[in-house]
């Protein structure tokens, strides 16, 4: 069965501004390659810009799907650790995986700091990282796993940051040393706050 006009324009799209940039993608490619009319895009996104901030939140569905799976398997802190090397060298390893490197981040540095409505976006989705991370680190804190005075919404953070900053680096250079390095820093950040 052939998808509806919007969902074929929203996966091409997805497609093209990863691979190719969002200023290097025009309407009329995304229109050819998702074999829709004219009339039905601009039905589905008045603009350019509209599309956009529907492929951000697209992202931010897919990002989230994939942490919530890491944490689903992740019952301790150490688990996490397991799970969370295991998808990052997964992303960076294999041509299957849809994005090598958070989409986030790469679609984001595509505008200035602030341009809106993307910025706004762009900061709801690291918000929503920022609570389902704080949520697991919680209730490891209940568990008795990790020490009392454990600050979630710093070690969430901080996570976000190796994990962001090695896939940006690992983009960058093409060196996986970045991805070896941050995971030894996941389990090093973790050291400190796992009840001994």
């Amino acid at each position: 069965m052939k998808r509806s006009p919007k969902i074929r324009i929203l996966e091409i799209a997805k497609n093209r501004f990863y691979r190719q940039g969002y200023h290097h993608t025009g309407i009329n490619q995304i229109i050819r390659e998702s074999a829709t009319a004219k009339a039905s895009f601009y039905d589905h996104f008045p603009s350019k810009q509209t599309l956009g901030v529907q492929v951000i939140r697209a992202y931010g569905v897919d990002v989230l799907v994939w942490f919530r799976k890491i944490l689903r398997n992740s019952s301790t802190p150490n688990d996490f650790i397991s799970e969370m090397s295991k998808a990052m060298l997964d992303q960076v390893r294999t041509n299957d995986s849809y994005y090598q490197g958070c989409p986030i981040a790469i679609f984001s540095s595509q505008f200035p700091v602030g341009e809106k409505p993307f910025s706004d976006e762009f900061k709801r989705i690291v918000i929503r990282w920022e609570s389902i991370l704080t949520s697991a680190i919680q209730k490891w804190k209940s568990k008795g796993l990790l020490q009392k005075n454990t600050k979630e919404l710093e070690l969430a953070r901080d996570l976000i940051n190796l994990y962001e900053g090695s896939l940006m680096n690992w983009r960058i250079s093409m060196n996986e040393d970045y991805i070896l390095r941050a995971m030894l820093q996941i389990k090093e950040r973790f050291k400190t706050e796992i009840k001994k």
